[in-house]
C-alpha cells in the first residue's frame, strides 16, 4: 500500500473552515476538499483534546483507554488530589506502536499524551509540553540533537512558551492579543517545518502532525472568526485581531500545501481534527448548584468568583475550596463537565453501594429539571450516567457527565448565581469536527456521512496494508475507498492489539510542582480552566 500522511487541526470545524475557504483564505484546502472526500469526524462523548486525540490514535473509547480529562481525581484520607495523566496512563496501544512492532516507520509531532514518549520505529515528539521539557518528551533523544542543529530553526517554538502564555492569566490586553496569534502562528510554522524537514530527509510510512494553533485561536477570538459574530462596524483594534487570525489561517494553507507536495501524490492525505467549535454565552456553576441542592459543601477558604471563572489560579487553591469530608457529588474540573460520586469508605460522608443506583438516578432527574431563574431555559441538557450497569469500577471514569445548553465548559467556583451570562460570546468545544482526505486510494469529489473518531485508527492500519486488530472499536470507513483498491486490498481483520502491562515498567514519578503549574497555565490560557 501507499504511505500516509495525517494533518491535524485541532479544533477545526468547517462551520468555520468553509466560509475561509469561500472567501480565498485557504485556497489550497479549497482545492484539496474539491478533490477527494470530506464529513463531519464525530467527537468523543466529551469532545475534549485528551480523550479524543487518545481515541483517535488508538482507536479505542475513552472507556478503553482510561484517560477522560487532562487531570484525574484520585481519593485518600477522604480527601481529593488531582493527578496529571500522561502517557503511562494510557491503557491500549496506539497506533504508532502498532505500525512500528510491524515493520513500518512512523513519524508523530504533538499529539496530546505521548510523554513520556513511547518508543517507535521512527521518531516521537509529544505535544502539550513546555520547551524546557522537549528533550525529554522526544523519541529518539537524537533527535532533540537534530532539532537543535538546524540552520534557521528555533526548536523553543515547538514548545509552550509559558512566558508569553502567561500574560493572559486573568485576560489579555491589546498588546497581548496581538501576540497571543503572532506566538502560536510561529508554532505552526515550527511544526511545519520540522515535517518538512523529515519528510526531505527521511520519510516514513505514516507521518502524522498536529497543529493546535485553530483551537488556540478560537477560544479567545472565536467572536472574531464566526461569520455569525463578526461585527459589521467593529473596532480598529478588533479589526486588526481578526486580520491577524485569519492570516494564521492563510499560512495554516501554506503549510499544509508544502506538506501535501512533499509526501507526493502517491501518498493518502489525511485530515482530522479531535473536535469542532462554536459559541459560549453564558458561565455555569456546577459546583454551586451541586452545594445549593445538598451534595457538596463550601469549605471556609471557599471565596465567591468576581468575575465569570472557571477555576483557581493553583490546583492547591482548588483542593481548598471544597470541604471533602462533608460532600457527596463533585466537580474536580471544568474540562470534565464530570460529576463524581462520592463512596462511603469510612471516612466523612459518602454513597454505599446499595444506595448508588438510587443516588445516581436522583441527581440526574434534578439536574434535567433545573431551570435557569432569568429565563426559565434547561441548563442541562444531557445528564449521562455511567456506572450504572455495574461494567466499569474504574475511578478515572466520572459517574456522571453532563452536557451544557450552549456546549460550554462548567465552572467549578462558588458563585451568587448559578448561572452569569458571559459579556461576549467566547469559543468552545463541539461534537462536530472534520475529516477530509484525498489520495490514490480515495474517492473524489464526495461529501460522506459523518464517520467516528474512532475509525481514523482502523483506516490508517488499512492504508498501511497492515491487518485491523479484531478488538479496535472503529471500522474501515471503505465508503471513501475507491472500489479498485478494496478489490485489489480488501480489509483484513486479524489478531487484536498488544496487550499492556507493568511488567519492567520503570517506577512513576508524579509530576513536579512545575510540570502541573505548566499544565494548569496551559489549559487557563486555552480556556479549559479559566
Amino acid at each position: 500500500m501507499n504511505k500516509v500522511l495525517m494533518i491535524g487541526l485541532d479544533g477545526a470545524t468547517f462551520s468555520l473552515l468553509k466560509p475561509l475557504m469561500d472567501d480565498g483564505t485557504m485556497p489550497f484546502l479549497k482545492k484539496f476538499v474539491s478533490e477527494g472526500v470530506h464529513g463531519d469526524l464525530m467527537s468523543t462523548p466529551n469532545p475534549l483534546t485528551p480523550p479524543a486525540w487518545i481515541s483517535m490514535y488508538t482507536g479505542k473509547s475513552p472507556n478503553a483507554h482510561g484517560v477522560h480529562d487532562f487531570l484525574r481525581p484520585e481519593a485518600s484520607n477522604g480527601d481529593v488530589f488531582l493527578k496529571i495523566n500522561d502517557s503511562r496512563d494510557i491503557r491500549c496501544e496506539t497506533v504508532w506502536s502498532m505500525a512500528s512492532r510491524q515493520g513500518k516507520r512512523v513519524t508523530s509531532l504533538n499529539f496530546y499524551g505521548m510523554s513520556p514518549p513511547i518508543p517507535v520505529n521512527g521518531y516521537l515528539i509529544s505535544g502539550f509540553v513546555p520547551w524546557k521539557h522537549l528533550r525529554s518528551a522526544t523519541y529518539p533523544s537524537s533527535l532533540f540533537d537534530t532539532l537543535k542543529s538546524l540552520p534557521d530553526f528555533n526548536y523553543k517554538n515547538l514548545g509552550m512558551d509559558l512566558t508569553e502564555e502567561k500574560k493572559c492569566f486573568q485576560g489579555l490586553n491589546e498588546k497581548d492579543q496581538e501576540n497571543w496569534v503572532i506566538v502560536h502562528s510561529a508554532r505552526g510554522k515550527a511544526w511545519g517545518d520540522l515535517l518538512s524537514y523529515l519528510l526531505e530527509t527521511d520519510p516514513s510510512d505514516l507521518s502524522a502532525v498536529v497543529f493546535d494553533g485553530p483551537d488556540k485561536i478560537q477560544h479567545l477570538f472565536w467572536r472574531h472568526l464566526d461569520p455569525a459574530l463578526v461585527e459589521s462596524n467593529p473596532s480598529p483594534h478588533d479589526a486588526h485581531i481578526r486580520e491577524l487570525c485569519l492570516n494564521h489561517y492563510r499560512e495554516l494553507d501554506s503549510i499544509i500545501e508544502r506538506l501535501v507536495s512533499l509526501a507526493g501524490p502517491e501518498t493518502n492525505v489525511i485530515m482530522t481534527s479531535d473536535h469542532g467549535f462554536g459559541p459560549t454565552t453564558e458561565v455555569v456553576y456546577i459546583n454551586e448548584w451541586l452545594a445549593r441542592n445538598g451534595y457538596l459543601t463550601w469549605s471556609e477558604h471557599a471565596e465567591l468568583d468576581p468575575s465569570g471563572r472557571l477555576t483557581p489560579d493553583r490546583m492547591k487553591e482548588h483542593l481548598m475550596m471544597i470541604d471533602w469530608k462533608n460532600t457527596l457529588a463533585y466537580c474536580p474540573t471544568p474540562s470534565s463537565n464530570a460529576i463524581f460520586v462520592k463512596k462511603a469508605n469510612g471516612s466523612g460522608k459518602g454513597v454505599k453501594d446499595e444506595d448508588y443506583v438510587e443516588f445516581c438516578t436522583k441527581l440526574q432527574q434534578q439536574l434535567l429539571e433545573y431551570r435557569n431563574p432569568a429565563d426559565g431555559g434547561q441548563i442541562f441538557v444531557e445528564v449521562e450516567l455511567n456506572k450504572l450497569d455495574g461494567s466499569s469500577d474504574s475511578q478515572t471514569l466520572p459517574d456522571i457527565n453532563i452536557k451544557l445548553r450552549d456546549s460550554g465548559f462548567v465552572s467549578i467556583l462558588k458563585s451568587t448565581e448559578v448561572v452569569i451570562p458571559r459579556e461576549k460570546a467566547e469559543g468552545t468545544h463541539r461534537p462536530n469536527g472534520i475529516f477530509i482526505a484525498r489520495g490514490p486510494d480515495i474517492e473524489a469529489g464526495q461529501q460522506i456521512e459523518p464517520l467516528s473518531i474512532l475509525d481514523i485508527t482502523p483506516l490508517l492500519l488499512y492504508f498501511l496494508g497492515l491487518p485491523i486488530p479484531t478488538d479496535l472499536e472503529g471500522r474501515v470507513p471503505t465508503e471513501i475507498l475507491r472500489t479498485e483498491t478494496l478489490m485489489s486490498h480488501p480489509v483484513e481483520c486479524q489478531g487484536v492489539t498488544k496487550s499492556l502491562n507493568d511488567d519492567g515498567e520503570t517506577p512513576r514519578e508524579d509530576a513536579s510542582d512545575e510540570e502541573k503549574d505548566a499544565l494548569m497555565a496551559q489549559l487557563k490560557l486555552l480556556g479549559y480552566m479559566d
